[in-house]
């Protein structure tokens, strides 16, 4: 018999009825594990570059295990530059954990999409990253430990030129559109919850557990409105942008990372029109485990 699927009641409304992808992590063969890519794979282990060991992914009672200290899991392959992608008109969703301990600080438990030339290490000028969720550890105002979840859009855009066959980054900047909720949906180690992301043309929402949180609106006429963090303040184009320089190693380049918190006029405009490659991760910290991952589109 068959799994039954509920289908989401924000992708249902958005008459995004139809499952284009889905894995229940019921086995490890979805995971090309080995690093030997092949196109019936689901999941291919070369992110960036970094290769995930064999022994930081494990799926167990049917949810797949990520050990800290891995970029992830992609639905793209970087040696059959080829797999599953995902593009606007979609609703993403995910059904995950985070067991994070009181007393660390950080975080990076995943589930995003990204461009898929930046993915791949070509060369691009604009693309677009959608973290339908990153969790956190912080401490909140009264100096107690907090874990929480944040929804963000990004806009990156560098130049850049070929040098010996390869591109290499001159200045990158990143627009950041992101919300984190330290208050109304705190959440212990054992928790599971469902975090989704409805992606329409010009509007980004995020889910938990059903729950809106916050949506994003965008277009090439005016400054995208949203939040930021808790600050519900509207900005308009004379006022400041908060800037932060960061100076990165990146594709065997050192790039100058400009971090705008804010926004401006036709401001991610260019992810609808870019092709995403889903990833799970979880970097440095904290573990992570996912029951599932289903993708809905009309």
């Amino acid at each position: 018999m068959s799994k039954r699927i509920d289908i989401p009641a924000a992708a249902k409304a958005a008459g995004m009825t139809r499952l284009i992808f889905e894995d229940d992590f019921d086995s490890i063969d979805t995971i090309a594990a080995d690093g030997n890519d092949k196109p019936e794979h689901k999941w291919y282990t070369r992110c960036y570059g970094a290769h995930v060991k064999p022994e930081q992914i494990t799926v167990q009672d049917s949810y797949l295990r990520m050990e800290p200290d891995n970029y992830g899991i992609a639905t793209y392959s970087r040696q059959l530059d080829q797999g599953f992608t995902v593009t606007c008109g979609c609703y993403l969703e995910c059904r995950m954990r985070a067991p994070m301990p009181n007393g660390e600080y950080g975080g990076w438990p995943a589930f995003w999409t990204m461009g898929r030339e930046d993915f791949m290490g070509r060369e691009w000028k604009r693309a677009g990253e959608l973290d339908v969720v990153e969790l956190f550890v912080t401490k909140n105002q009264q100096g107690e430990d907090q874990k929480y979840f944040a929804g963000s859009l990004h806009e990156h855009y560098r130049t850049g030129k070929i040098i010996n066959g390869r591109w290499e980054t001159l200045f990158a900047n990143n627009t950041v559109n992101s919300t984190g909720y330290l208050d109304q949906f705190p959440f212990t180690d054992d928790d599971w919850h469902t975090y989704g992301a409805l992606w329409e043309k010009g509007k980004v929402t995020w889910y938990m557990d059903g729950v809106e949180m916050h949506s994003v609106t965008y277009s090439e006429d005016k400054m995208p409105d949203f939040f930021y963090r808790d600050d519900p303040t509207p900005l308009t184009n004379e006022e400041p942008i908060r800037v932060e320089e960061i100076t990165e190693e990146r594709f065997g380049g050192v790039a100058s990372w400009r971090s705008r918190n804010r926004g401006w006029v036709g401001a991610y405009t260019v992810f609808d029109e870019d092709i995403g490659v889903v990833i799970l991760s979880c970097r440095k910290t904290f573990p992570m485990d996912v029951d599932w991952v289903r993708i809905w589109r009309k």
